[in-house]
């Protein structure tokens, strides 16, 4: 976890040295769209959270998620697939909107999918709320009358996220952590995070 963090900070850092010629070569050679791992001139200019730091981790966190799922004593013990619920954002950071972090946690979800070995081991599910809504609205019926889906809580895991920011002046440290939580004893059994600290820029 060490030298994700580690890994992902100097990232951060070598990003940080190529906005200005980046953002040089946006602003004469690029109309339109541009490359998703560019920090534009406008993004130094927000307090928020960077676009390409969701990115990073949602780039990343896949990886130690793969190597460590099945080091889980919970999941070691399971014959056949496991079920991975999409549970909630823990948004704390005041200023930035939770889609920008479903967002992250859907494209962590399409990353660990893009592995056979994944989607053979583990079938991910949208949350029960989510479902109930999208089902009632397109029944024409109350929610209530939406039968609840059946999970076994031994073989199911929630996929948590949890977003802090802490700020002082024109910089901002923000924590952004994902929890995998196993739904019959509520143990953490995989957690990932990453820091990163920006400046507003003139």
């Amino acid at each position: 976890m060490y030298n994700l963090t580690r890994s992902l900070a100097l990232a951060t850092i070598a990003t940080s040295l190529m906005m200005v010629g980046c953002n040089k070569d946006i602003r004469h050679s690029h109309k339109g769209r541009i490359d998703p791992t560019y920090t534009t001139k406008g993004e130094m200019r927000d307090e928020r959270i960077s676009p390409v730091a969701l990115i990073e981790f949602s780039d990343q966190a896949p990886q130690t998620f793969s190597r460590r799922i099945n080091e889980t004593p919970h999941v070691r013990k399971i014959n056949g697939p496991i079920t991975v619920i999409l549970g909630d954002i823990n948004n704390k950071t005041g200023i930035v909107s939770s889609t920008d972090f479903e967002m992250m946690t859907q494209r962590l979800r399409s990353n660990l999918l893009a592995s056979q070995y994944m989607r053979d081991r583990i079938k991910f599910v949208e949350n029960r709320a989510r479902m109930r809504r999208l089902k009632a609205r397109e029944l024409g019926v109350p929610e209530s009358e939406i039968p609840e889906p059946k999970y076994d809580i031994n073989t199911s895991f929630f996929l948590n996220g949890d977003m802090f920011r802490v700020g002082r002046g024109k910089t901002n440290l923000y924590y952004m952590q994902v929890q995998l939580t196993h739904a019959a004893s509520n143990e953490i059994v995989f957690n990932d995070r990453f820091d990163i600290k920006q400046i507003e820029v003139k």
